[in-house]
């Protein structure tokens, strides 16, 4: 499986992928879905699009602007959004909340503050719940972090990727190791109550020397947790080149094998935690979460809604634009709606990718079907899956090919979308 290496070329995360999504005609009200959904618990996430520039590696849906008339008008847009939203979420139980990008902490303080308050529309779900919040290193200053806490923030997320100058240039990150040390010991000093460090693998002149080096600096910190991602090369992005799988796949050995002598758990391929306690015991994939902000994506039930997907920056501005000047946030104008066989493959694709697997009578109750053992043989005949007291789980082995074996799952119709996704 080293020779193709479709495992560094397709992130799978989420099903379907944004790619998938088309506009609906006529929009799609999201009151019945909502209503479907009462007295469930729920996710809140809200999206900031917005970065001082765009490292080479990201596809992200982020605008690079710091514009403070542009950062207030989708701010003023999120707390239309919220004030529609919660009034149809009243009867959800939020039970986390995050805040991701772009990068938040780009906001100011005072936006930082109305950014808080426009959650405060969900039933204090900011603070009250498990709340966790994406930052570069050039923003965890003193200051924001002290913000943080005191809005009950429990969760930061800092992207470093590397502590090796020159692997930091050829992805285009802009923040100096020098930048990325003091943040961390920042971190420290103010004893966040949970982080984690985010780390890439792959690099170009990147060897597992070198990559074992940034990994043990960022154990220096003792984060919480540790996200280890392959360079994936994908549409949009700014650097390009090509994926030697076998450096790559003993980079991803190296570093696994690191944080499990460290102490570290693997929940998936590319996290990593030292306590799973906080971790959810029931099966993923049929969360339901409310998405406030451009570049954000719903789930609600077979519903899964979000602004169209963009990686050119021409392209992402001219929906943040139309996001702004959006007047009814009570539907959907642009999603996919998962048919029964969809939600399936979903909660197959999910659980199967996680570590504790797919609880195969589970699956039985929920969709009163016949657990589709012949796939899964099929991979326990390779070495990469294992059926133990009624759950199948992906082997060691398994687990490094995650995101190919989670492609075997994508139905024709939806590859099909995905395909012939009009890129800019």
């Amino acid at each position: 499986m080293n020779k193709r290496a479709p495992q560094y070329i397709r992130y799978m995360y989420s099903y379907p992928h944004k790619t998938a999504y088309r506009p609906f005609h006529p929009p799609v009200s999201l009151a019945p879905y909502l209503k479907k959904a009462e007295g469930r618990q729920a996710s809140l996430y809200f999206h900031i699009p917005f970065c001082r520039y765009k490292c080479g590696f990201c596809n992200l849906f982020s605008l690079q602007s710091c514009n403070k008339q542009l950062i207030d008008a989708c701010l003023e847009a999120m707390r239309r959004q919220a004030v529609q939203l919660s009034l149809l979420t009243e009867n959800l139980h939020f039970g986390a909340f995050a805040i991701g990008g772009g990068t938040p902490l780009l906001l100011s303080a005072g936006q930082l503050n109305a950014l808080f308050d426009i959650a405060a529309l969900f039933g204090g779900a900011a603070g009250s719940v498990p709340t966790s919040i994406e930052t570069s290193p050039h923003y965890a200053d003193a200051d924001a972090l002290r913000l943080l806490k005191e809005k009950g923030v429990q969760r930061l997320s800092l992207g470093v990727q590397s502590f090796c100058p020159d692997e930091l240039r050829q992805i285009q990150r802009q923040t100096p190791v020098a930048l990325v040390k003091k943040a961390l010991d920042t971190v420290c000093q103010i004893n966040f109550p949970r982080f984690n460090i985010d780390l890439i693998y792959g690099i170009e002149g990147q060897t597992v020397e070198s990559f074992l080096y940034s990994l043990r600096s960022a154990l220096s910190y003792r984060p919480a947790e540790l996200f280890m991602y392959p360079l994936y090369i994908r549409d949009g992005v700014r650097i390009s080149g090509q994926v030697n799988a076998k450096r790559l796949f003993d980079m991803y050995q190296a570093g696994r094998n690191e944080l499990l002598q460290a102490g570290f758990k693997q929940t998936s391929m590319r996290r990593f935690v030292k306590n799973d306690a906080a971790d959810p015991a029931y099966s993923c994939g049929d969360e339901l979460m409310i998405s406030c902000g451009c570049g954000g994506r719903s789930y609600i039930g077979d519903l899964h809604c979000a602004t169209p997907y963009a990686a050119a920056q021409p392209e992402i501005k001219s929906i943040l634009h139309r996001y702004i000047a959006t007047t009814d946030f009570t539907v959907a104008g642009n999603g996919y709606l998962l048919t029964e066989e969809e939600i399936r493959r979903r909660y197959l694709i999910k659980n199967f990718l996680y570590y504790r697997g797919i609880d195969k009578a589970d699956y039985e109750r929920r969709f009163e079907n016949h657990f589709p053992d012949e796939i899964f043989k099929a991979l326990s005949n390779k070495g990469l899956a294992e059926d133990k007291e009624g759950f199948v789980r992906l082997t060691d082995q398994g687990m490094a090919y995650s995101d190919d074996i989670g492609a075997l799952f994508i139905s024709p119709a939806v590859q099909k979308l995905m395909d012939n996704y009009p890129l800019e």
